[in-house]
């Protein structure tokens, strides 16, 4: 019982750099400052107290600080060792993002769902969905709202054989993948969609 009210005043490192429109990085390099207070479970997970995530919402409200919403990048690849390392460098780089990872396309979809992300990187063929359904079903979607969707491949035949069956909207990108070129894209879209929905909002 006591264990259950314990979790139920923290939250994870990542849900706090959420409700603070700031990068997981950057919560971390909080925690190190002692600006956020934090411990760690026997399993070497950090918990941050949701009281000193509070003090800084309210720090921000005072200072009229008007946060950004974090933009959400899924991060769909089945192999952990390089889902682990793409997402690091994605963090590191994309210091407005909340970067999510998963392995498996039935999660992917459920993260999709919540985190309505504005950005999709996926291994071709993920297991556990009909991809291409899935790849339209992003594309669609997308219509109404900015969506850079990149489809990563292991070969040029791989490459050829997709094109014509993914919509001209979406991105193809080689493997072994050049993780700065693609964060440099990532970024790049991203500024342009904020610059984009700024004079959109200046002019409504």
């Amino acid at each position: 019982m006591a264990t259950d009210a314990l979790s139920a005043q923290t939250c994870s490192t990542r849900e706090a750099a959420r409700l603070l429109g700031i990068s997981v990085r950057t919560a971390q390099l909080w925690v190190e400052e002692g600006r956020l207070q934090a411990w760690k479970t026997p399993g070497g997970h950090r918990r941050i107290l949701m009281g000193s995530v509070g003090r800084l919402l309210d720090e921000q409200q005072r200072a009229g600080i008007t946060r950004h919403a974090p933009f959400g990048v899924l991060l769909l690849r089945e192999n952990p060792d390089e889902r682990q390392a793409l997402q690091q460098q994605l963090e590191d780089v994309l210091s407005d993002c909340v970067v999510i990872g998963v392995g498996d396309g039935f999660e992917g979809l459920i993260r999709m769902g919540e985190m309505a992300p504005r950005v999709v990187i996926t291994d071709l063929g993920v297991t556990g969905l009909d991809f291409f359904r899935m790849i339209d079903a992003l594309i669609v979607h997308a219509k109404d709202r900015a969506m850079l969707v990149v489809v990563l491949v292991a070969s040029e035949a791989d490459r050829v054989g997709v094109r014509q069956r993914l919509p001209d909207e979406v991105v193809i990108v080689g493997t072994p993948l050049d993780g700065a070129e693609l964060t440099v894209m990532v970024r790049a879209f991203l500024r342009n969609w904020r610059r984009d929905d700024e004079r959109t909002g200046e002019g409504r």
